[in-house]
């Protein structure tokens, strides 16, 4: 064991305490807990791990309490933790360098603060100086968010050094926050200590803080904006007051203000990665995404940051290049967006907002190989959240390779690979008869389960037993949408139908190969299906349709295009879907060069240029590369 003793204040912690204990209780000759009215059985937990307890009276007040137990302390050197953290990877062989180190009176950790759900794994960095020597002279201050720094900061020859140690910090989750009313209590400790000491710049930085924790975003401005002027850059939290104040005026739209905060910040802190990204996301909405990209660019180059700055989980690595890949297919730079999201997931494999890009991107590239290769690079990334995305993707597109790697090589757990995946694998090899089968069973165990009522539904209409899908659209309440769309398709009209559900049926006939049944209903719709709000993965699906059927759905849509839908057109989208799909079977779109309702779009321009060069090449005066052309889907999502 070191030389250092562990000093906390603790009220009712049963749910943290044995985790923050444990983490820490090999290192610690002594462990010191000031008890300041726990009646959850939080100091039984405290005794089984030989600590001293110490009543301490409450009196809204975190550094008087704090001080309180500091002052049992009989070790050379203090470690000061909360029990909702928890000491990370620490060792004996890594602290006794610190521990040992003669001109050094204390050291930055960094805490890590994991906000939101627990599930996300989002998180904020700061560094806090809880390790110091066992000094009198050194003591909290601050009634709450109290710091020792500045008392050893005063003290002659005593600097404070930068650690490589690190703390998980649990107090900030939503639950955490919900369940102790840290907001209102914080509230009241600083408006009172506020009301004796107006002027305390540390006190007003907190409130401004916690007014921005709690969104109460013109309230953290206007407390945090007068700080700029009053505190010199080199403070400790001088970099998080620019953030903090430039995003609270970024989330009240007063973005021109907020780029000259940043501006002003990055004159002080070239290398804080969040304000780039900060300024960047303020140039997009200015609709200058080539300025945006510079900035990314800048900010990955200036890398992770956490070490020096208050950061956010991922700026300058994963989410930022998330965030510089949406900015490229902004820009129509595909390949250059999906170098930046696999970049992404080699920071952080698990991080969902890539692979929800990445997904129907590369089935929209028809690169279902790629995918499954990332997935074989990052097997601890296929979770149940990722499964969610990529299933019914794999699904719309019919992608058999995905969907036999899933259900047959991924290393995830079978038995949360849902059951339905294996009949639609039948489904899409046409074995139907035992996929109908295998439903059957699994609605005697799950009577009524209106998703498997749903694909039993699309399988009689595969066979184009109009009856038979009647009597299963039956099943379900004559109000749900499947009942109103099955007389639709029988050629009725019934008089409340709003046909709002319609792509969600759409999904599952591709999805069985019920393609005539597909053409039934764009006829029936009358002109209500506007295929331009598909999602990219049904698109691959569609495309993989027979022949046939593509080039009898292009003749009904360019019948649709000349009759009496001139009402919602031209739709530049779903121009493009349609384009493709005769360009696929080999014929081309009968159609006249139209305007579009917004001229200056990229998209509409696509649209547009793509009916041309499909007419070209199909009468051979230019040879184009089609699949090139998939991806282009992609630009209607920034319409």
């Amino acid at each position: 064991m070191l030389d250092l003793s562990l000093c906390m204040i603790v009220k009712n912690e049963v749910q943290h305490l044995e985790r923050c204990l444990t983490s820490i209780r090999d290192l610690v000759c002594e462990i010191i807990i000031g008890d300041t009215g726990s009646d959850d059985g939080s100091m039984d937990i405290a005794r089984r791990f030989g600590a001293r307890i110490v009543p301490v009276a409450w009196e809204d007040n975190f550094a008087q309490a704090r001080n309180t137990v500091l002052a049992q302390a009989t070790s050379s050197w203090i470690l000061v933790l909360d029990a909702d953290e928890e000491a990370v990877g620490w060792s004996c062989s890594a602290m006794l360098p610190l521990l040992s180190n003669s001109e050094v009176f204390g050291y930055y950790i960094q805490m890590v603060s994991y906000v939101g759900d627990p599930a996300s794994r989002e998180f904020v960095t700061d560094s806090v100086c809880r390790l110091f020597r066992n000094d009198p002279r050194i003591r909290f201050r601050g009634r709450i968010h109290e710091e020792a720094a500045q008392s050893i900061q005063e003290l002659p020859g005593s600097p404070i050094a930068f650690s490589s140690l690190t703390l998980a910090h649990y107090g900030y989750l939503q639950s955490e926050i919900k369940r102790k009313d840290k907001h209102l209590r914080n509230l009241s400790i600083l408006e009172e200590a506020l009301a004796e000491a107006p002027e305390d710049v540390l006190l007003r930085y907190a409130l401004g803080t916690e007014y921005f924790q709690a969104e109460q975003y013109a309230e953290a401005a206007a407390l945090l904006l007068p700080l700029l002027n009053e505190i010199s850059p080199s403070n400790g939290y001088g970099s998080d007051l620019y953030i903090k104040a430039a995003c609270s005026l970024y989330l009240l739209g007063q973005n021109e203000q907020a780029c000259q905060i940043i501006d002003a910040g990055l004159a002080h802190y070239a290398d804080f990665s969040d304000l780039y990204d900060l300024k960047a996301s303020i140039l997009m909405k200015q609709g200058k995404a080539t300025e945006a990209l510079e900035l990314l660019n800048t900010a990955l180059s200036c890398g992770d940051v956490s070490a020096a700055y208050t950061t956010t989980s991922g700026c300058g690595t994963y989410r930022t290049h998330c965030s510089a890949a949406r900015v490229c297919e902004r820009l129509l730079r595909f390949q250059e967006a999906l170098r930046h999201y696999e970049s992404a997931l080699s920071c952080r494999p698990d991080y969902l907002p890539a692979w929800t890009e990445l997904v129907p991107f590369l089935l929209l590239d028809n690169r279902p190989i790629r995918l499954i290769g990332l997935l074989l690079r990052y097997p601890q990334a296929l979770n149940s959240e990722l499964l969610t995305i990529l299933i019914p993707s794999a699904l719309n597109a019919r992608s058999t390779e995905i969907v036999q790697y899933v259900l047959l090589k991924s290393p995830y757990n079978s038995t949360v690979i849902p059951p339905l995946l294996d009949v639609m694998r039948l489904f899409q090899e046409d074995k139907d008869e035992v996929a109908c089968s295998k439903l059957y069973d699994m609605l005697r165990s799950t009577p009524g389960d209106p998703m498997l009522v749903r694909y039993l539904w699309a399988a009689a209409w595969k066979r184009q037993d109009a009856s038979q899908a009647r009597h299963v659209a039956e099943q379900i309440c004559s109000h749900d949408s499947l009942y109103l769309v099955q007389l639709i398709m029988e050629g009725c009209e019934p008089a409340d139908s709003s046909f709002s559900d319609w792509q969600s049926i759409l999904q599952i006939l591709v999805q069985v190969g019920a393609w005539e049944s597909v053409l039934r209903l764009y006829r029936h719709a009358n002109g209500r299906m506007e295929l331009g709000t598909i999602p990219p993965s049904l698109l691959c699906g569609l495309l993989k349709a027979p022949s046939g059927i593509k080039k009898e759905w292009c003749r009904l849509y360019e019948n649709d295009f000349s009759k009496a839908h001139q009402s919602r057109f031209p739709n530049t989208a779903e121009k493009f879907i349609f384009t493709l799909l005769a360009q696929s079977c080999g014929t081309f779109l009968d159609l006249p060069a139209s305007h579009s309702s917004s001229p200056t779009s990229p998209a509409a321009h696509i649209g547009e240029a793509s009916l041309q060069l499909a007419k070209a090449s199909y009468y051979g005066s230019l040879a184009i590369e089609w699949s090139d052309f998939r991806i282009y889907f992609r630009s209607f999502s920034f319409r």
